[in-house]
């Protein structure tokens, strides 16, 4: 069951807007002029894990790329071998929606905050659960690189 979570938890934190019925609400980003750049990373990765694709999302993340969840903490290698495939899964059944994201940046490094809440059936269960999730990147010669992302969920019900 503590797989199962974890996974869900991780899941439900990178899936993006790759979905159909994902919103988006303006109204609840604070995202100044160029920043778009910036997000769209971030949702690059998530469509990676959607679609599987392995090798697209090891391109964004950075090579010393920490992933923090459920109270541990993963390399871009362990991530991509461990948690990958299963979220994938996880998101492909998830709608979300974004409540609120925020971009800053300090010249080469950036970070996005972002709060969601998914809904969904994942393996015969109703799913409804709130999320937060703060994503560091960093400026390189080959453009943003995912460098940190924290992830963490509770259920709404």
């Amino acid at each position: 069951m503590k797989p199962l979570i974890s996974s869900l938890i991780l899941l439900f934190m990178i899936s993006g807007t790759a979905f159909a019925q994902h919103e988006h609400h303006d109204d609840k980003k604070m995202h100044a002029a160029g920043d778009e750049k910036i997000v769209q990373v971030l949702e690059n990765f998530r469509m990676a894990i959607i679609n599987n694709d392995q090798q697209k999302a090891s391109a964004l993340l950075a090579d010393d790329a920490r992933i923090l969840e459920s109270g541990g903490i993963e390399t871009k290698v362990e991530y991509l071998s461990h948690h990958f495939q299963a979220d994938g899964k996880f998101l492909r059944a998830m709608k979300r929606e974004i409540t609120s994201q925020q971009v800053q940046t300090k010249k080469q490094v950036a970070w996005i905050s972002t709060t969601s809440t998914m809904t969904g059936t994942y393996k015969k269960r109703m799913i409804k659960m709130s999320s937060a999730e703060l994503a560091v990147l960093v400026k390189t010669d080959d453009g943003c690189k995912i460098s940190a992302l924290h992830w963490s969920s509770r259920n709404m019900e």
